[in-house]
């Protein structure tokens, strides 16, 4: 389902999708210029104007990231759907259009420009429902079974129903209590116990065993399992086959065993040493150029209600080492005083008016940059938390502590994928995320969050 690129797994699916908007895009920057100049001519003007192609090209390819293009859960022959697509076509156009005019000698031909903008919206718009259609066929579906149909299995059962994009069709169950067998669980089938494990396979045309069973197997389940491996059946456990499809690790599903097999296989070149040198330059380059967007800020927020201009906390790094995080103030001034550390809420009445703004659009974090040049932060990593929320958590959430293994983030994959967590079950939520990323932290990983939050600054979706 998955193949691993730098260390990242990107499902087979999004490869596809991305190769086919590639080869569709650059065609039609190819057909374009014929259409308007003829073969030869066409061929020339291409070769000429190579770097203004490149950057439509691109240009699209980043519309279509930012409109959500690249979420291969969704239905591409679905209305909404190709009105996005158009959306997103129109925006990269405007895009490139003012590109090529800040930039006059980039500029395309008005001609050719149109109609390929023209050609790339029809055809991704029919490559996509082609891609839909294709997915929806039989050939393309593995039929599942779900070894366990206990709480594990329920759930997994949920994402794969949920993810309906995924190839995936679930047949039904193997399980070994008596009681579940012959019945329905979540409306599909227990079809026996794990001596029935081969006969249902050829029955069924098992293609892929989720394994669900989260406690220790019984040892004749395992054999029976390695069989089918043997037989050309694919085996995978639940919590890899919940983090393909929810980009999220089931902290509740896992085991000691799990996490120390993570820690121990995945490599350590990237975290210690390259991704460190390449954020403290990338901040260092950040916080020059936001020079005058700060002072601008420190004017509005000084102004505007009765406190300082900045907000530093102590908040908890790597290996729990503790650091001064500074932010700018987005609350009234001793905003705890009277409640001591609560959890910032939907409508916080302590937040102020300045502060609510710069929080959508997540400017009060751009301080923190110094604490990335100082190391004590990276650009992409958990969220920084206090010191006497961690206690708590700890107690409450296993495998809390894991978020202290990696520098805290002044973005993150969990900042991207959900909003702040104002109770406990939110806390959870957003683990499971800050769990994934450890687990795949990567360069593609890391680019991928970037842009998520580039996204989220530019059309204010902050909270």
């Amino acid at each position: 389902m998955t193949i691993k690129i730098f260390n990242y797994p990107i499902a087979k699916r999004l490869i596809l999708l991305i190769v086919g908007d590639l080869l569709i895009v650059n065609g039609s920057i190819f057909l374009s210029a014929i259409i308007r100049l003829g073969l030869n001519g066409g061929w020339e003007y291409l070769r000429s104007n190579s770097a203004s192609f490149a950057l439509t090209g691109l240009a699209f390819i980043f519309t279509f990231f930012f409109s959500e293009l690249y979420d291969i859960r969704k239905d591409f022959k679905s209305i909404g759907n190709i009105l996005t697509i158009a959306f997103a076509s129109g925006s990269a156009f405007i895009i490139t259009t003012f590109l090529f005019y800040i930039s006059w000698s980039l500029r395309i031909g008005r001609g050719v420009f149109i109609i390929n903008g023209v050609l790339i919206t029809l055809f991704i718009i029919g490559w996509r429902f082609l891609y839909s259609y294709m997915l929806d066929q039989p050939i393309f579906k593995r039929n599942v079974l779900i070894v366990g149909a206990g709480w594990a299995g329920k759930t997994i059962l949920q994402e794969i129903t949920r993810s309906k994009k995924s190839g995936l069709r679930v047949a039904g169950f193997i399980d070994d209590d008596p009681v579940k067998q012959g019945k329905l669980v979540g409306g599909f089938p227990v079809f026996g116990d794990r001596y029935s494990l081969n006969t249902v396979i050829r029955q069924n045309e098992i293609g892929l065993i989720v394994n669900a069973i989260t406690h220790e197997k019984h040892a004749d389940l395992v054999k029976a399992l390695i069989n089918c491996s043997w037989n050309g059946t694919d085996i995978v456990d639940m919590p890899t086959i919940y983090e393909q499809l929810t980009g999220k690790i089931p902290f509740k599903h896992i085991n000691d065993m799990w996490m120390l097999h993570v820690v121990i296989s995945k490599p350590k070149l990237y975290g210690k040493l390259v991704k460190p040198i390449i954020e403290v330059f990338f901040a260092l380059m950040l916080f020059v150029l936001l020079i005058p967007a700060m002072a601008i800020i420190a004017i509005v927020v000084k102004m505007s209600s009765r406190g300082g201009v900045f907000y530093t906390q102590k908040r908890i790094g790597k290996d729990g080492t503790e650091f001064t995080m500074i932010k700018f103030r987005t609350m009234i001034e001793n905003a705890e005083s009277n409640t001591g550390a609560v959890y910032a809420a939907d409508n916080d009445p302590r937040i102020t008016k300045v502060g609510r703004f710069l929080r959508k659009w997540r400017l009060d974090e751009i301080p923190q940059l110094l604490n990335v040049i100082k190391g004590e932060m990276s650009l992409v990593g958990p969220r920084p938390e206090r010191y006497v929320f961690i206690k708590e958590f700890e107690e409450k959430i296993p495998f809390y502590t894991q978020r202290l293994a990696v520098r805290p983030g002044l973005t993150g994959w969990a900042q991207v994928k959900y909003p702040y967590a104002s109770s406990i079950e939110q806390t959870e939520e957003k683990l499971q995320y800050d769990l994934y990323y450890i687990k795949n932290m990567s360069f593609i990983l890391d680019i991928v969050v970037v842009l998520k939050t580039i996204k989220v600054v530019l059309f204010g979706s902050g909270k």
